[in-house]
C-alpha cells in the first residue's frame, strides 16, 4: 500500500506509514443523512470546508508502533555529498628552516643582568699601584688652595661680625693676656667649626667649592654622603692642626692627595 502523502511503499497490513507515520486506512463512508439534496448540497457542503477546514484528530499510535516525524528536507543526491573518514591521520611536522635548527631548545634571548666587574688596580708611572679606583682626575694643589682661600675668607668675615657684634654690645677689648686669648681663641675655633659642620650636616660642598667649580667624590667614583663627610672634616681637622703636614703632603705624594683623602677615601675633582 502506497502512503499518499509520501508515496512509501508499506505492507497490506501496516495501519501506519513506515516514512511519515500517517494513517494508511481510513474509516467506512458514512451514509448520507435524510434530505441530502444531491450536487446543491454537496456543493454547500463543500464550500465552508475549502474555507476553514477541520482539524484533523490524531489517534494515538499502537503500542508495538513508534511514531516517527517527518523529515525536513529531501534526501540529497549522494553524488554531492562529501564524505569525510571517521579517522583522521596526524599531521606530519613541517620541515624546519634553517635559521630553526641553528637556534638551541634555550636560545631566548634575556637581559644579562650581572654585577659588576671588580676594579682593576690601576698602576701608577712609577709601577706604584694607585688608590684611586676611578679615572676621575685629582684636582691640582693651586686649585684646591684657591677654593681654601675663598672658605678662609668666608671664616674670617664671620670673625669680624663676631667681633662688631661684640663690641656693639659695649664689650670691650682689654690687653691681650692668656684668659683672654684662650677666650678669643675659643670662639673663633668655634665660628671654624660650625663653618665646616654647617656643610657636613646639609651634604654639599662648601662655598669655596662651589666658587672654584669642585666637587668631592670616593675612589670608587660616586658622590660622598654625609658619613663621608663627617670623616673627611674629621681628618681635614687632624691635617691642619699638625701643622699643616697632612696638606703639605700632597706636594709629595704621587697622586696629589693629602691626609684626610687617604683617611676618608675621599678627594676634590674638577666638577663636569
Amino acid at each position: 500500500m502506497h502512503c499518499l502523502y509520501c508515496g512509501h511503499h508499506n505492507s497490506e497490513d501496516e495501519p501506519r506509514c513506515q516514512r511519515c507515520a500517517r494513517r494508511l486506512q481510513t474509516g467506512p463512508a458514512r451514509s448520507a443523512p435524510a434530505g441530502y439534496n444531491g450536487a446543491n448540497a454537496l456543493a454547500t457542503a463543500v464550500a465552508p470546508a475549502r474555507e476553514q477546514p477541520a482539524p484533523a484528530v490524531a489517534t494515538p499510535p499502537e503500542r508495538n508502533q513508534v511514531a516517527r516525524q517527518s523529515r525536513l528536507f529531501a534526501d540529497a543526491e549522494s553524488g554531492k555529498v562529501l564524505q569525510f573518514p571517521s579517522t583522521s591521520k596526524p599531521a606530519e611536522p613541517k620541515p624546519r628552516t634553517r635559521r630553526q635548527a641553528s637556534q638551541g631548545p634555550d636560545s631566548q634571548a634575556f637581559l644579562d643582568f650581572l654585577p659588576p666587574a671588580p676594579h682593576a688596580p690601576r698602576t701608577l708611572k712609577t709601577s706604584v699601584e694607585a688608590v684611586i679606583y676611578c679615572d676621575a682626575p685629582v684636582a691640582t694643589p693651586i686649585h684646591r688652595a684657591v677654593g681654601f682661600a675663598l672658605d678662609f675668607t668666608v671664616v674670617m668675615l664671620a670673625i669680624g661680625v663676631f667681633l662688631l657684634s661684640f663690641y656693639a654690645c659695649g664689650g670691650e677689648f682689654p690687653k691681650i693676656n692668656t684668659y683672654v686669648a684662650l677666650g678669643f681663641g675659643g670662639a673663633f675655633l668655634g665660628i671654624v667649626l660650625f663653618y665646616g659642620l654647617l656643610w657636613v650636616l646639609t651634604g654639599s660642598e662648601s662655598a669655596g667649592a662651589r666658587w672654584t667649580g669642585l666637587r668631592f667624590i670616593n675612589f670608587d667614583g660616586s658622590p660622598i654622603d654625609r658619613r663621608e663627610r663627617a670623616i673627611r672634616f674629621a681628618a681635614a681637622c687632624l691635617s691642619f692642626f699638625s701643622v699643616g703636614l697632612g696638606v703639605l703632603w700632597s706636594l709629595a705624594d704621587e697622586e696629589g692627595l693629602t691626609w684626610h683623602d687617604h683617611m676618608s677615601k675621599t678627594f676634590p675633582t674638577i666638577r663636569t
